[in-house]
């Protein structure tokens, strides 16, 4: 896949999963967080299902299953479940702008991981990200509560980006339809146990809380996934990561024209902090991969 192609399916994906904030905090006001993490999983799953299985997508290698296994369970059912506990009290341009701080994390990981390598400028904009990231979270009105649902945010930031390097190892040697319907799968089956007492949930949920799951399971998930895993295939982990940046921005102005969510003067300051830093992380902060690495 083009260089070009791979950018644009990674927009894409970022435009799906800008949308994504705002409908999980419809979600989250009839739903628990664990049970609209576990319906959206189970929604994906199936949606997935019904394109791959008539394709037969198989099943990894021996060698991959383990590989498959984690990025199913930290990038799908922890991250997501996490990632709702989170929501229900930060507004969604704060979640947005803390979980852009993903590219960061696969800066970091994808060292030891993949082979790519922080510069000083990646540093640098490292230790820039966090002054930023610490303002979001004191611009909540939350206030001082740092160790709550914000700090959450950021622990679901870093399951985001262990997934992404897992999904760049392995879309070099499979499709992206088959990376995200292999991760989909785990992320269901292990969020069944979370799913105890949501069929009550289900029953009386009014329609827009209904079709909230609905869009999260076969956009956020089933779609969002197989256009970011496409774009993993045509360039570097760290620069597909990089169009998260565009997501505050738009989640910021999705939330405010669905949810009337005004964010604060020091959300929009930190989060110029956070978006300059991983701006500086990925167009200036990465090394070129030595060959062989």
């Amino acid at each position: 896949m083009a260089y070009r192609s791979a950018m644009v399916a990674a927009f894409a994906a970022i435009l799906i999963w800008s949308f994504s904030y705002p409908v999980a905090r419809v979600g989250l006001r009839h739903f628990d967080p664990l049970h609209l993490s576990g319906l959206r999983l189970v929604v994906a799953a199936l949606a997935l299902s019904v394109i791959a299985l008539p394709r037969r997508v198989g099943l990894p290698d021996r060698g991959d299953r383990l590989r498959v296994v984690g990025a199913g369970l930290v990038g799908m059912t922890f991250y997501l479940a996490i990632l709702y506990i989170g929501l229900q009290d930060v507004e969604s341009a704060s979640a947005a702008i803390l979980i852009a701080l993903t590219p960061i994390f696969v800066a970091v990981l994808s060292g030891p991981m993949i082979g790519e390598r922080l510069t000083v400028w990646g540093w640098s904009g490292l230790l820039l990200a966090f002054p930023g990231a610490a303002l979001v979270i004191l611009g909540q009105g939350g206030g001082l509560d740092i160790g709550g649902s914000s700090l959450l945010l950021l622990v679901a930031a870093f399951a985001h980006a262990l997934y992404n390097v897992l999904a760049k190892s392995l879309v070099a040697r499979y499709s992206p339809l088959q990376v995200a319907s292999w991760s989909m799968w785990v992320g269901a089956v292990t969020s069944l146990p979370l799913l105890l007492g949501a069929p009550g949930q289900v029953a009386d949920a009014p329609w827009d809380s209904l079709l909230s799951f609905i869009y999260l399971g076969v956009c956020g998930s089933a779609l969002g996934f197989v256009l970011w895993g496409r774009a993993m295939v045509g360039a570097p982990a760290a620069v597909v990561s990089s169009a998260l940046y565009a997501t505050p921005p738009l989640s910021a102005l999705i939330g405010w024209l669905l949810l009337d969510e005004r964010p604060t003067v020091w959300v929009v300051i930190g989060g110029m902090v956070v978006l300059g830093a991983v701006t500086m992380v990925i167009r200036r902060g990465v090394a070129p991969v030595h060959q062989g690495s």
